[in-house]
């Protein structure tokens, strides 16, 4: 409930304002404008100005239309080139991210490779006809050096 009413409280800030402005000309002949009536005094051709309004929305847009095309061009170049090179910042740092990860999971495999190697002295491999032989002792030593050079690459 608080926050409905401060919803509505902070929507109505954005309403019309409603101002009386008068408009007099003094003594001297100068127009004179206020938001209060003026003193007696010599006053010719007092008005009452009821102006509606809306708060005036700040651009800083309309400062460039006033500037040379030269300035603006190269203002426009200065931001297609940062945009160009934010891009291509982003996509390395993306590419970094994905290397990193690709990193990761080959040692982990390295690392699980190694630590099967290592602890199985009896291991068995398929054979491709559907049944399974025992590795030798030199094709183990190859596989278990293959896994250390895989987790010092990737393992950092």
């Amino acid at each position: 409930m608080r926050y409905l009413v401060a919803m509505i409280l902070l929507m109505s800030c954005h309403l019309p304002v409603h101002a009386q402005i008068y408009k007099w000309i003094d003594e001297n002949g100068k127009t004179q404008y206020a938001d209060q009536p003026p003193i007696s005094g010599k006053v010719r051709n007092e008005q009452r100005l009821r102006i509606n309004s809306a708060p005036i929305p700040v651009s800083f847009s309309g400062t460039e239309s006033e500037e040379d095309p030269a300035k603006l061009k190269t203002s426009r170049d200065e931001k297609s080139e940062y945009e160009k090179r934010r891009q291509e910042r982003q996509q390395k740092e993306i590419e970094k991210k994905t290397t990193i990860a690709e990193n990761t999971q080959k040692c982990i495999d390295a690392q699980s490779r190694l630590r099967l190697f290592s602890e199985s002295p009896r291991l068995r491999v398929p054979d491709g006809e559907g049944g399974l032989t025992y590795v030798d002792d030199n094709v183990r030593e190859q596989k278990i050096n293959e896994a250390n050079q895989a987790v010092t690459t990737y393992c950092k």
